[in-house]
């Protein structure tokens, strides 16, 4: 029978007598639920955690461990091209903060692993001390009552009972008692009661370091991670290297076309100078002094032609370092994930030791002299009750610590996560949507990774993503709460029904008025207790829930995204326009190259002294008929430029012209450019918006879930209000009915999270 058919079946028509009965038994059940079978990970039976998961965060440690952790270890591993950084978010210190966090987090995971082995074998110990001081308790009391104790014949209350010596022999073992002291009950007492307040405060110690531990990790560390792994995804390198290879065969052609000019130009130059006259040499000064002019500007362009050539060089192998260090850091990313949650699953497994030091420590609060010896003895039994599960589970974590070390070490890691969990359907208090309020909480965590990203890269409204960083920490946080306020009540009311249950089987046996009346009181204190510690709870879920609940006006970044979405569009018809404008240039200008090129080919110093253009003048050339057409084309196209368009044209006009024209389709580019630059800030700007508005949407959903558990909470609390039953039966009837009940809406809550 499977786990749901079993409570399924077990709770159809049940009474709330029988309902409280399987509450009790719930625990039982989910820990057989959450224990391995034959196709499942092996884990330490009643445990959430394994073996597996012990080595993953040693796998993340060592991991982090490997990272460089100073800024030239850093720029060696990185390897950037020279003059390179990455870009924003991605230079050698921005690498180096990421490593350095993530190294300094895992390396606190020693000091933790080594307390939480020292501190799970002290309770172990203790809690087997603590069984054999709780039956010498019995066998005292048991003697008292019965009178086999001449010193203690006329005892009453524990004040009394204190007083009475003992004979120790190996009933109190590990208390030492000192020369001085005598050997009464009451040392003894006080020296058990010493021992459960320290256990406690090195338990509650590793809670602390272990939940901030878990925090860090999961809302800066991996984060930070993947903020980088972002960075690196949206960084654009590899259009800049693209737009810079166009830029470098673009003057590659021009730097060709130079080369032809100046070579036209010294021809010219020389052939002028042949004519040994007065207007030839002054033709071949002014030809060589514009031949020099083309040589300094095409050596200007080699100059700046080299310079990009290695500032490509330089730029390729930076994104190829970025490439590797992107699948380096996906890969610790991973191990990151992993570690987070074996870290949750530790953090609920140390939580149940904790839970159950605490209780033994909260019912020793309870206990003072004027107890009777029955009313003491039910106390030390609270106190007692909680070493028994203690000791399994402290043995059963040591050991599977101690597995998960071994197996490392071997570097043998293998086996599967797998993890079985029965699902309940609570009818009286409506279950949470846990599967909805993990991913809207992921949704969160990744949309702010990508807002984060833009932020840096456009630094763009940085107020407005600290917002939405500071309720992304807040969600984390009561993300956190809920699950601890759920194991922890969760275990208060399981306990609670086991000694209200014994505190009922002991009222059934009694005939003594005055015992009933006192075990009734003991009830009432009980159910007092219990609905204090749930306000507690509720009370800080409620204030979580207030945290998360600021909602955010959309209107004005939508008025943004609306504007961003025009800006874009505008500027792409602009874009169009230029590039129209651009086509045009180059074409006007390639037809003068063209003819320059041709002139040049043919031999334009064979039209002797004079360099004017005529259609006679370049037919002597010998060109064909489709070369004359082409020059003759080129010299109506430049006469169509001129003021004076009767003005004849000489070769040096048509290169005069083409630089002119160079320069009109450079402004033309950079134009170009700055409606790119329009069109790339408004995408970036739109999908920056858009992440921070998924976060909104995200944060919406999780509120009204984790408003859900908010409601049970207050419902429970409404439905056990002592002022609403006539007398302490009805009261407890009623409460073990609604506890059973809110037990069952707390199990799946109480896990955690994925």
């Amino acid at each position: 029978m499977s786990a749901n058919n079993l409570w399924d079946g077990a709770l159809k028509n049940a009474s709330p007598d029988q309902i409280m009965q399987y509450a009790a038994e719930a625990p039982a059940r989910l820990i057989n639920a959450s224990a391995s079978d034959a196709n499942s990970e092996v884990r330490a039976t009643g445990l959430l955690l394994t073996k597996k998961q012990i080595i993953d965060l040693h796998k993340y440690q060592a991991a982090a461990f490997r990272l460089p952790r100073n800024l030239k270890d850093v720029t060696d591993y990185l390897r950037f091209g020279v003059g390179q950084d990455g870009g924003p978010g991605l230079s050698p210190a921005d690498f180096l903060t990421t490593f350095l966090n993530t190294h300094n987090h895992a390396a606190r995971w020693t000091d933790l692993r080594e307390r939480i082995m020292m501190t799970g074998r002290g309770l172990s110990n203790f809690a087997t001390s603590m069984l054999t001081y709780s039956a010498s308790i019995e066998e005292v009391y048991s003697d008292v009552r019965a009178g086999k104790l001449l010193d203690a014949r006329d005892v009453k209350t524990l004040e009394q009972l204190r007083l009475v010596e003992l004979e120790l022999g190996d009933k109190f073992p590990g208390l030492q008692l000192e020369s001085d002291t005598l050997s009464d009950l009451g040392y003894f007492l006080d020296r058990i009661f010493e021992e459960v307040d320290k256990n406690l405060q090195v338990t509650k110690g590793i809670k602390t370091d272990l939940d901030a531990f878990g925090s860090d990790l999961q809302e800066y560390i991996l984060p930070g991670i993947q903020h980088r792994v972002g960075l690196i995804q949206k960084n654009t390198l590899s259009a800049e290297i693209k737009r810079l290879q166009t830029q470098i065969d673009d003057r590659a052609k021009e730097i060709e076309l130079k080369n032809t000019e100046y070579k036209a130009a010294v021809q010219e130059a020389l052939k002028a100078a042949a004519g040994m006259n007065v207007v030839g040499l002054a033709m071949a000064i002014y030809m060589g002094v514009e031949a020099e002019n083309i040589r300094a500007a095409r050596n200007e362009l080699y100059a700046v032609q080299d310079q990009d050539i290695s500032r490509l060089n330089n730029m390729n192998q930076t994104l190829g370092s970025l490439a590797r260090v992107k699948h380096d850091l996906q890969s610790l990313e991973i191990v990151a994930i992993d570690a987070d949650i074996a870290t949750k699953n530790l953090i609920y497994t140390w939580n149940l030791l904790y839970i159950a030091v605490e209780n033994s420590s909260k019912a020793i609060a309870t206990i003072n002299n004027a107890l009777s010896l029955r009313q003491f003895i039910t106390q030390f039994r609270l106190v007692v009750n909680p070493w028994k599960k203690i000791e399994t589970d402290a043995d059963a974590l040591i050991q599977v610590f101690k597995e998960a070390q071994e197996e490392y070490s071997r570097n043998n890691l293998v086996g599967a996560r797998s993890m079985k969990v029965v699902s309940l359907f609570n009818a009286a208090y409506p279950p949470l949507d846990l599967a909805t309020l993990s991913a809207s909480h992921g949704q969160m965590r990744g949309a702010r990774t990508q807002a984060h990203g833009w932020q840096v890269k456009l630094g763009y409204l940085p107020d407005l993503f600290g917002r939405f960083d500071s309720i992304v920490k807040e969600v984390g946080q009561g993300s956190s709460a809920l699950q601890s306020a759920s194991q922890t009540s969760k275990y208060e009311l399981e306990t609670l029904l086991e000694s209200l249950e014994s505190l009922e089987q002991e009222r059934l046996g009694e005939s003594d008025p005055l015992v009933i009346e006192e075990i009734d009181g003991d009830r009432r204190q009980l159910l007092q207790r219990a609905a204090a510690t749930i306000k507690v709870h509720s009370a800080r879920l409620q204030g979580c829930l207030g945290n998360i609940s600021d909602s955010f006006d959309r209107r004005l970044v939508q008025t943004y995204l609306a504007d961003f979405a025009h800006d874009e569009q505008v500027a792409k018809d602009q874009l169009a326009e230029l590039q129209v404008q651009l086509q045009a240039l180059r074409d006007e200008r390639q037809i003068l190259s063209d003819a320059v090129a041709t002139l040049q080919k043919a031999g334009i110093e064979d039209l002797a002294k004079d360099i004017e253009l005529t259609l006679s003048k370049v037919t002597q050339l010998g060109l064909a008929p489709p070369e004359i057409q082409l020059v003759m084309m080129a010299i109506e196209q430049l006469k169509k430029t001129l003021i004076d368009a009767s003005k004849s044209i000489a070769f040096i006009d048509m290169l005069r012209e083409s630089d002119k024209l160079k320069l009109k389709i450079d402004a033309q580019v950079e134009k170009i450019d700055v409606e790119n630059s329009i069109i790339q800030a408004s995408l970036g700007r739109m999908k920056y918006l858009q992440a921070i508005l998924l976060i909104e949407d995200s944060r919406q959903t999780y509120a009204d879930i984790y408003g859900g558990a908010v409601n049970a909470y207050q419902q429970f609390l409404t439905a056990t209000a002592p002022a609403k039953f006539t007398d302490i039966e009805t009261l407890t009837n009623a409460f073990k009915a609604q506890a059973a009940l809110f037990i069952r809406f707390l199990a799946p809550v109480s896990m955690p999270m994925r």
